[in-house]
């Protein structure tokens, strides 16, 4: 009896390289605007660039360039919020709500797959607590 065969699908999985996140955009306004804010950071070649604009806050850049230990934090929390993603289904498709506070996640992983999800009733706390972190950190480099 051949042992390969016996790991032939454990050797397939360990080979399968893990899909790296290279892009992740939140955004999160209401109707009347008094509150939003948008986020985008993404990977450019080998470097990562960081966009930014809160209303609530008055914090307003692009393309500033942040260090690659604070992106693999944000994209620990993205994968975070990947799990609550995924399960994500929302109720009453049918209903739109004039005044809700809208969410919009999108995620882009180095294969090009993503993942964007729209969401009304749903919140990304530990996502968007994140992303506050990093603004506050880099605005002041603007």
């Amino acid at each position: 009896m051949d042992l390969r065969s016996l790991f032939h699908n454990i050797f397939k999985r360990k080979m399968r390289a893990k899909k790296e996140i290279v892009s992740v955009s939140y955004s999160k306004n209401h109707s009347n605007f008094d509150y939003c804010c948008s986020f985008y950071v993404r990977k450019e070649g080998t470097i990562y660039l960081f966009d930014a604009i809160c209303k609530c806050g008055y914090i307003a850049f692009e393309n500033v360039l942040i260090n690659e230990t604070d992106m693999k934090l944000l994209c620990d929390a993205a994968e975070d919020a990947l799990e609550i993603l995924k399960k994500y289904n929302p109720k009453n498709k049918e209903l739109t709500v004039d005044d809700a506070t809208v969410t919009i996640v999108e995620i882009i992983f180095s294969d090009k797959n993503s993942m964007s999800v729209s969401m009304t009733e749903q919140t990304l706390d530990s996502l968007e607590k994140a992303f506050f972190a990093l603004a506050e950190k880099y605005c002041k480099d603007v």
